[in-house]
């Protein structure tokens, strides 16, 4: 637990000294001196040189080795996958993209993916892969670890991802739902100061191809007894709506995903032309009425199941994020906040925060981050005596 927690510290504060360190975890001088002669010895922290001290005195900066190590971060969504490398503090190093054509069969895109894996870990040089974590959409059964539906994309469910990385790789990997994996990078990055008040509720909105919510309590994840926890896009806000394909109606993934957006738009202007989810957002940022007017309706659709999580959890903040939260951001979130603020009582409006995300990808390095947080918790075994 010491360890953990002197790493959180050197990974929140950059460069630390041993003297601050003691200072900040309440631990003894003498305590902290051990842990980190261990990181030194193990090549997971260094020493960065003299920096200022206490009443001036000049003492040797620690910080977290991030030259040497590194995570393999994967998300794989409906339509595309991308993979990062990322180092010891969750930054992400490189990476790399490709679509998925819904023609071809899972097993083969998965084995596509593995393969581009492998190169990306070959281009990491002298740094070593110690984890890989990956971000999959769900519902996602933690027992049986298999996606349980792609909405849209069957046969995903026939692949044991986890099973399959790990004896490709021979390390360890770590599943999250996207959701909750972009939740995490919120909590990690904590670009809104977030979650340090006890009891706080977190919750992270994924509108992208699918609608999904990381939820986190006192800083863990709320994953539910099959690990299905927060999942709104199956939740339904018009019970005589359109069957889904997880034999729930009027699910609020079909009103608001950027796949439900996209389809709306081919609807209603038809033609020979079948436009593509960057040609929707195009037009929306071009001012078209007919399409901008789409783009808002879907705010109204997300702003409901934003409603529904709210008298659900009673978050203090919810956070949105994904594909559709770039496409005009500030007024998605203008949309969302008058739709909620007319929809909740006024007392826990006032006592809420809703924002967008500050990450590009928040299910990229939350995949990562869901990896790194296991190296930090049993550093032993990933770099001491028992690795």
């Amino acid at each position: 637990m010491n360890r953990t927690l002197i790493l959180h510290l050197l990974r929140k504060e950059g460069v630390c000294a041993r003297a601050h360190l003691a200072k900040l975890s309440s631990l003894k001088q003498a305590t902290v001196t051990n842990i980190i002669n261990d990181f030194l010895e193990w090549g997971l922290v260094k020493e960065v040189g003299f920096i200022a001290g206490d009443k001036g005195r000049r003492s040797i900066g620690i910080s977290i080795n991030n030259d040497d190590h590194g995570i393999l971060g994967i998300r794989l969504a409906r339509k595309n996958y991308i993979m990062g490398i990322f180092d010891l503090s969750g930054n992400l190093i490189e990476s790399r993209a490709d679509k998925i054509d819904a023609h071809i069969p899972p097993r083969k895109i998965f084995d596509t993916m593995l393969k581009e894996a492998r190169e990306l870990v070959g281009q990491a040089g002298k740094r070593k892969i110690i984890a890989i974590g990956v971000a999959i959409p769900g519902p996602y059964n933690i027992k049986r670890g298999r996606i349980e539906l792609m909405t849209g994309f069957p046969g995903w469910g026939d692949i044991a991802i986890q099973e399959e990385l790990e004896h490709k790789f021979q390390v360890p990997v770590f599943v999250e739902h996207d959701a909750n994996a972009g939740a995490l990078a919120q909590y990690w990055h904590n670009v809104e100061n977030i979650g340090n008040s006890p009891g706080e509720i977190v919750v992270y909105i994924a509108a992208g191809q699918g609608i999904g919510a990381g939820i986190i309590c006192d800083g863990e994840l709320l994953k539910g007894s099959m690990g299905i926890a927060g999942e709104i896009g199956h939740t339904s806000i018009h019970f005589k709506g359109p069957k889904c394909s997880c034999g729930n109606y009027g699910c609020l993934e079909n009103y608001c995903s950027s796949i439900a957006f996209t389809k709306e738009i081919n609807r209603i202007l038809g033609g020979d032309h079948e436009y593509t989810f960057t040609e929707a957002v195009s037009m929306v940022q071009a001012g078209n009425p007919i399409v901008k007017e789409i783009f808002l309706t879907s705010c109204d659709s997300l702003a409901v199941g934003v409603v529904n999580m709210i008298n659900s959890f009673d978050p203090s903040v919810i956070i949105i994020g994904d594909e559709m939260s770039h496409v005009l951001p500030e007024e998605m979130l203008q949309r969302i906040k008058d739709e909620v603020r007319r929809k909740v009582l006024p007392e826990i409006y006032e006592n809420l925060k809703i924002t967008m995300s500050g990450i590009k990808d928040s299910m990229l390095h939350g995949a990562a981050i869901a990896a790194i947080m296991d190296a930090f918790d049993c550093p032993d075994s990933y770099f001491g005596n028992g690795k």
